[in-house]
């Protein structure tokens, strides 16, 4: 039985081509989310990320070193940093390899993107050479540049262009609770997070 011409046969077809339904009706936007508070830019952001649990600073990139160093300064055990980040870390990831980045105190990776409206991080994944240097230790820094700020992750989904394998949003502390709604911080990642926004 052939399903050339049946409805669902042209529905694939749009699907595979893009084209609208119906091609003489004009293209609607899509809806954009509506929230309590309309924040954006930095300090929409900063003020997201704070109520959620987590610290924020802006910073010039040539204080960014000094920025980190404050932040883990009186931390017991060494400073890890994703490569390609000149912060002064003790500890370079992927070098160091997962024992030794287990041990580490902060860890401190780049971001691509921020939301003001959730106080989101996006991270890709190749940026950073994977997960391990924003999940093991039990503080993590967020290096983003004020310029990729964005209002919503939508935002910045819409004009992604080359999409990584994979991308990971942070919105504050890793937090999980149980069946007794017992809430536990930094399960599953870091329990203390802190945003540098440079620029």
């Amino acid at each position: 039985m052939s399903l050339a011409g049946t409805p669902r046969d042209e529905f694939l077809g749009r699907l595979r081509t893009g084209a609208p339904e119906d091609s003489g009706a004009s293209q609607v936007a899509p809806p954009r989310p509506r929230f309590a508070d309309e924040r954006s830019g930095p300090d929409g952001f900063i003020e997201s990320w704070t109520a959620l649990g987590g610290t924020a600073e802006r910073v010039s990139a040539e204080d960014l070193p000094g920025a980190v160093a404050a932040y883990a300064a009186g931390r017991d055990g060494p400073l890890l940093s994703a490569a390609g980040l000149d912060v002064g870390a003790d500890l370079l990831w992927p070098d160091c390899g997962s024992q030794t980045a287990a041990g580490a105190a902060v860890g401190v990776v780049r971001a691509v993107a921020a939301a003001a409206q959730t106080g989101t991080v996006l991270l890709r994944a190749d940026d950073n050479s994977g997960r391990a240097a924003s999940l093991l230790p039990p503080a993590c820094i967020f290096v983003i540049d004020a310029g990729s700020v964005v209002d919503t992750l939508g935002d910045f989904l819409r004009d992604l262009e080359d999409p990584p394998s994979q991308l990971v949003a942070v919105t504050g502390p890793s937090r999980s609770a149980d069946i007794e709604s017992t809430l536990v911080i930094g399960v599953h990642g870091p329990g203390e997070v802190h945003a540098i926004l440079i620029g």
